[in-house]
């Protein structure tokens, strides 16, 4: 939590600094919307079997619910048509389950615990937008490089003797994003709408470890402007 906390004030103190620097094409915005997670997105211990002491099970995980996302972002003009974004968001998952479960002879698997699970990604972002247009309607395309911060809570229900588990795992990956999105000036404010494909785990997973990926969809509202002169 304190990591967090730094993470946040640094970002806070970054933004206001380059604000205040660039104001004349800067902008800074707020934004907010729903996260479609992929299958894996709840592969909490990025496998499908479960080890611990003198105990091997499988685990069956269910769909992950929808979810959803907040974040703070800072642009600024590098020309015409290109301008530079960074950012700081959280991505949360809700509840999902996972089952796990051992042979149990001729009667087919027994489960053993049952796993409730909570997601959060949090990602640091840095990337650019291509514009095609760039009056009253502003329409770009985005890409994105991430640090992903990921934590997982667990809640543990068990059918006999308590499994030996990681209740918290933590970790960290580096990803993309892609999209595209729309911009809607109205000269005191834009309003922002944007989609986008984000990879979480395309650099540093481990042996064996399945891509983690969701899809958001974002409004938003910034305040400035990173538009030149047209």
């Amino acid at each position: 939590m304190k990591t967090l906390q730094l993470i946040i004030a640094s970002s806070i103190i970054l933004f206001l600094s380059i604000h205040s620097g660039l104001q004349a094409q800067t902008s800074i915005g707020f934004y907010t919307g729903l996260s479609t997670p992929s299958e894996q997105i709840n592969n909490v211990y990025n496998t499908d079997s479960l080890m611990a002491d003198n105990f091997i099970g499988r685990m069956k995980r269910n769909a992950v619910n929808l979810g959803y996302h907040v974040g703070v972002r800072l642009r600024f003009a590098l020309g015409d048509d290109l301008v530079f974004m960074g950012g700081l968001s959280l991505t949360r998952f809700p509840q999902s389950k996972i089952y796990v479960s051992v042979p149990n002879g001729t009667q087919g698997d027994s489960i053993r615990a049952t796993l409730t699970t909570t997601q959060n990604v949090i990602p640091i972002g840095v990337g650019l937008n291509y514009y095609l247009t760039r009056k009253v309607l502003g329409i770009y395309g985005i890409g994105e490089l991430t640090y992903n911060y990921l934590t997982n809570s667990i809640d543990a229900e068990y059918n006999g003797a308590p499994i030996p588990l990681d209740n918290s795992p933590t970790y960290n990956r580096v990803g993309f994003g892609l999209g595209a999105g729309m911009d809607i000036d109205l000269k005191l404010l834009t309003l922002n709408l944007e989609g986008k494909y984000n990879l979480v785990n395309f650099i540093g997973s481990e042996d064996g470890e399945k891509s983690k990926s969701f899809v958001t969809l974002s409004i938003g509202v910034y305040f400035g402007s990173t538009s030149t002169a047209k």
